[in-house]
């Protein structure tokens, strides 16, 4: 049974997940009617409508009958792109980034070796890879860098691969060129011969999980918390409430990792009403923010509302589009490798360009590294 059917047959009109979703609110008046105009093909006249939800899951949390309205008009976009109505006008950035993402310019996958930090280089056998994703690698290229000489550190059998999950083109409804991303990560790991992927990015990690099914997926920040951080303790006590990005609803370890390592850290958590499974998407789920801008400006602004502490976040897309509004946020691995994460507090995002050459560089660095093992 589609996601549609589901709906037709199951809602019963309680209208709970319009009181938490501003797509619901804008486009219906029930999931059923919603679902009612789709198999009558109104996303076809208008396919604006499915390409505007976030896809962030809260619909299913709501329902007492657990429909998602999001799957369903994740199905309606790639019916949209079977029939070559779509990908959207809007949607060309975002088919441009994927493109950059894949590209030589960033791509890579190094085995790996005792420490790239240090000039005395032992090379290992390769048996996990760390892929950071490239939000964070936009984000800090440095952050990176620390991030995996800790791991090597730690664990010195861990190389890293550049790239991306391939989760926008999903999210689009381009399966195809969503697939031809996932067997290119495959082969990144058959040619480094590694049987688990260490993953920074909540989405990369939901979206890997279930299609990397012959390898062990697993969370950076689970791994940290197994490891051990160091505490500054230098570090005056301070008070954070944790975004919990959509992708990551449904990962109760994961959440609870994250505020285990921050209170690790020396710090507080206070826990915003709208978290963990209920908690909001910041409005770039779902690749919404192509064609509803507004709607996800909107989104991130409702969660800096309902804070009265500083916000900590484990997604750098969730970080970007919070500090866009004007967010005093911080990402919790700055919070944990970085003594001066003050500073970065009240940080706006990279531009797009600026992104790309943090990229860029991180790959040189990381290239650079290799060459004086």
């Amino acid at each position: 049974m589609s996601n549609l059917e589901n709906i037709l047959e199951n809602c019963t009109d309680c209208r709970l997940c319009l009181d938490e979703c501003d797509f619901l609110k804008k486009h219906c008046i029930s999931p059923r009617e919603l679902a009612e105009s789709f198999r009558d093909g109104m996303h076809k006249a208008n396919p604006k409508i499915p390409y505007s939800c976030n896809i962030c899951g809260l619909c299913e949390v709501s329902c007492p009958k657990k429909l998602n309205i999001g799957k369903m008009c994740l199905e309606a976009r790639s019916q949209l792109v079977s029939e070559g109505l779509a990908p959207l006008e809007q949607h060309k950035p975002l088919a441009e980034a994927l493109n950059w993402n894949e590209s030589n310019a960033f791509k890579l996958a190094l085995p790996a070796c005792n420490n790239y930090a240090f000039k005395e280089q032992t090379k290992w056998v390769t048996k996990r890879a760390f892929f950071p994703g490239c939000a964070l690698c936009a984000h800090s290229p440095g952050l990176v860098l620390n991030v995996y000489d800790y791991i090597q550190q730690k664990l010195p059998s861990t190389g890293i691969i550049l790239g991306c999950c391939g989760a926008p083109a999903h999210l689009i409804g381009e399966e195809q060129r969503f697939l031809e991303v996932v067997e290119g990560l495959k082969s990144n790991l058959e040619e480094l011969d590694c049987s688990e992927i260490i993953v920074a990015c909540p989405c990369c990690l939901y979206t890997l999980k279930r299609y990397l099914s012959n390898y062990r997926v697993t969370s950076l920040y689970s791994l940290l918390e197994e490891l051990g951080i160091l505490k500054n303790e230098k570090a005056e006590l301070h008070q954070f409430s944790v975004h919990d990005p959509c992708s990551a609803r449904q990962e109760l370890d994961l959440q609870n990792s994250i505020r285990n390592l921050i209170r690790t850290a020396g710090h507080e958590v206070v826990e915003l009403e709208h978290s963990k499974e209920s908690t909001y998407c910041c409005g770039l789920g779902g690749m919404a923010f192509a064609i509803a801008p507004n709607l996800s400006a909107q989104k991130a602004r409702r969660i800096i509302r309902d804070t009265e502490h500083d916000l900590v976040t484990y997604c750098a897309s969730c970080h970007g589009n919070l500090a866009a509004q004007g967010a005093r946020v911080i990402h919790v691995l700055d919070l944990i490798f970085d003594n001066s994460w003050q500073d970065k507090i009240v940080a706006p995002p990279a531009d797009p360009a600026a992104a790309r050459e943090n990229q860029r560089q991180l790959k040189l660095k990381l290239l650079e590294r290799a060459e004086m093992a």
